[in-house]
């Protein structure tokens, strides 16, 4: 009666008891590795599936307590089946790569809540390492490795206590331990000389854009990306003479010619052409400008977070080199770059950048009458501006400057958090708002070129870049930005009204010019917190420790393994590959037979024992009797009557001590081992 109460008052007590249990232990740590896993993969995970697989943790943690029962095996395929349901109804929406990590979510989800005997352990160990392959799949950082990395340490040791009988904590810590070193060498091994093979299959891609930047643009989409400092791609250049100055940093990403009166996006006849061009087999003018002499072309490495998409961010012009590059990178008639396949994880492209060549009419008068189409319906005031220009000023250069200067001297304003501008965007926003983001100031003088008959497009990317060492930019979501092209005399030329209205965003980035205008992008509090002196260094640091990871370790392609070899070897043939490969291979076999071959165990011998054998071999040489397989005792009374009685007394004491300490279990000290050497060494003058 009294335990009974005792129990319900304090229902811990139960519940500590059962984790004196290593099979108990063995799933609280199971459970809480599980849960690590949910954290991480909360991107993927629609909020449902997290309660889930959350519920089932606390149910199964509650389990380990004799108070409280696990749900039965009816309720968890009622559940199986509901959940399946749900999954069908809502994947088409994520995606099947998501929906598969859903649906392998859920498996463990349930499967906790039933994990009783040993396949079950196994089952949900084996599930937990493949969500471990799921979350590199979407963040392959040095931060998820370590992270995974402590997840993968958790569930070995688990494993440890529920297989190790009631070892001692200690114990299965080292043995996970050395587990791991042993593990380490062969890893770095294959890592570095297996051949780098593309995927057997095709992995499936998410539905959900990772990049800030999208084909379509409406004016406040850019200006929402200024809220996020997520890395969008670094850049890294042989020399920091090579770096280009703040103000040339625009990396050029998509050209958007097609506007519907509130959305720019890329062209649908663009799409069109550029497919017939490639199709007739007609070179971009990129891949001509890079068959030309390039020795004045500055090389440099982009590192790109991944997208899911297929485009890339590039210093425009810049031509890929494909020799270099693990995904084929193709140019187009508009001086974009478009990837073979989406960038699904973190990549490294290389490629060339030519500061002096000029972005040409790639496709002639087609080019020209694509940029000169607009609605008719709204935006009447801008179009009235347009044709005034047109008839004050007679070249385009003289238009487009004309716009620059009423930018620049008619009272504009940038801002993040402009008015809303349902209807005629273009016009509310030149003769009533007069504040904007980039992509206002950049929509707004493409319209009214368009109307003056100037052909000009939107060209939408990144500006500027913070320096994380001397040759080392990364470019981040806020420095998203949206620009100009006029065509002028069959050129296209880069115009950017942003720096009319806030020339600093230029010259000094996004976070400077928005505090020279009295706004902040920073949106909360941790953000501010996080500006102190200790915590930048320590972000600066995090960062150096996250490029240094991506570009080493993600950045070890094939093209780097080929050329780590050549440097070891020389030049690479199909016998040298051979070579390495059977090496590694070799390598690798061997260090497995040293960890795993049965070896010769040999015990310790004790102080006595070394001075019995010691005393033994001396008696023999003088004696030349042999003991071979006699007993210490026979050969004792054999060689006791050739003995002299100073040598017999010497050898009796080191038998005697030789027997008290391996079978009266008496322990060595330091007057023992003495009184030990003192005994051989006047056996030794007694024989002589």
């Amino acid at each position: 009666m009294i335990r009974e109460t005792l129990n319900r008052t304090y229902p811990f007590n139960v519940f500590g008891t059962a984790l004196h249990q290593p099979r108990a232990v063995a799933i609280l740590l199971l459970c809480f590795a599980f849960s690590c896993l949910l954290f991480s993969l909360t991107a993927p995970l629609m909020t449902w599936v997290l309660m889930l697989g959350g519920c089932a943790i606390v149910a199964r943690i509650a389990g380990l307590s004799a108070l409280h029962s696990l749900p039965t095996t009816r309720t968890v395929n009622l559940l199986a089946v509901l959940a399946v349901f749900a999954l069908t109804w809502f994947g088409f929406s994520i995606g099947l790569l998501d929906s598969m990590i859903n649906l392998l979510t859920l498996a463990c989800a349930l499967k906790v809540m039933l994990v009783e005997k040993k396949r079950d352990f196994h089952l949900l160990i084996c599930a937990c390492l493949f969500l471990i392959g799921c979350g590199f799949i979407s963040s392959l950082s040095v931060f998820a490795w370590f992270g995974y990395t402590g997840i993968l340490v958790l569930l070995l040791f688990s494993t440890a206590i529920y297989h190790g009988a009631g070892a001692p904590t200690k114990k299965s810590i080292t043995f996970v331990g050395v587990l791991i070193l042993q593990a380490s060498p062969i890893a770095l091994l294959l890592f570095l000389l297996l051949p780098q093979l593309p995927p057997l299959w095709q992995m499936p891609t998410s539905k959900s854009t990772q990049t800030g930047l999208s084909d379509t643009v409406t004016p406040g989409d850019i200006a929402s990306l200024a809220t996020s400092s997520s890395l969008a791609f670094s850049a890294t250049f042989e020399s920091a003479a090579q770096v280009p100055d703040a103000t040339s940093r625009y990396w050029r990403a998509m050209t958007l010619e097609h506007f519907d009166g509130k959305t720019w996006s890329i062209s649908a006849k663009r799409k069109q052409a550029e497919q017939q061009l490639a199709y007739m087999g007609r070179p971009t003018p990129l891949s001509t400008m890079a068959s030309k002499d390039t020795s004045y072309a500055t090389a440099y490495e982009l590192i790109v977070e991944p997208t899911s998409q297929t485009w890339l961010f590039a210093l425009s012009p810049s031509a890929p080199d494909n020799r270099a590059n693990s995904i084929n990178v193709n140019s187009r008639f508009d001086f974009t770059l478009r990837a073979n396949t989406p960038i699904a994880s973190k990549k490294a492209f290389y490629l060339r950048y030519f500061p002096n060549e000029k972005i040409t009419n790639g496709m002639g008068n087609f080019e020209a009458q694509l940029n000169l189409q607009m609605s008719k319906n709204g935006n009447e005031k801008t179009r009235a501006w347009g044709k005034r220009l047109a008839a004050q000023y007679t070249s385009p250069r003289d238009i487009a400057n004309a716009i620059m200067r009423e930018f620049q001297q008619g009272g504009f304003r940038y801002t993040l958090s402009p008015n809303a501008m349902p209807t005629d965007p273009i016009d509310r926003f030149l003769f009533e708002a007069r504040a904007g983001f980039c992509a206002h100031y950049a929509g707004a003088m493409v319209y009214a070129l368009r109307a003056a008959n100037v052909p000009a497009r939107m060209v939408t990317g990144y500006q500027g870049g913070s320096t994380l060492s001397d040759r080392v930019l990364q470019i981040r979501q806020y420095d998203a930005h949206a620009w100009v092209e006029v065509l002028i005399d069959n050129d296209w030329v880069r115009y950017d009204p942003t720096s009319a209205v806030a020339p600093s965003r230029l010259t000094l980035g996004l976070e400077e010019a928005l505090e020279e205008l009295g706004e902040s992008r920073q949106s909360s509090v941790l953000e501010r917190f996080g500006n102190a002196k200790f915590f930048t260094t320590l972000q600066n640091w995090f960062q150096q420790l996250d490029y240094s990871w991506s570009k080493w370790v993600l950045g070890f392609d094939n093209a780097a393994q080929t050329s780590m070899l050549e440097d070891l070897l020389g030049a690479l043939s199909p016998q040298k590959m051979r070579v390495v490969f059977l090496s590694a291979i070799g390598l690798t076999a061997l260090i497995l037979a040293l960890y795993f071959l049965p070896r010769r165990q040999t015990q310790a011998q004790t102080p006595s024992h070394r001075a019995l054998l010691k005393a033994i071999k001396h008696i023999e040489s003088k004696t030349k009797t042999v003991r071979g397989n006699k007993s210490l005792s026979a050969f004792r009374t054999d060689v006791s009557p050739q003995l002299n009685s100073e040598a017999l007394v010497s050898f009796n004491q080191i038998c005697e001590q030789f027997e008290r300490e391996n079978y009266a279990s008496q322990s060595d000290n330091n007057d023992t081992k003495a009184k030990i050497k003192h005994d051989l060494r006047k056996l030794k003058k007694a024989l002589q």
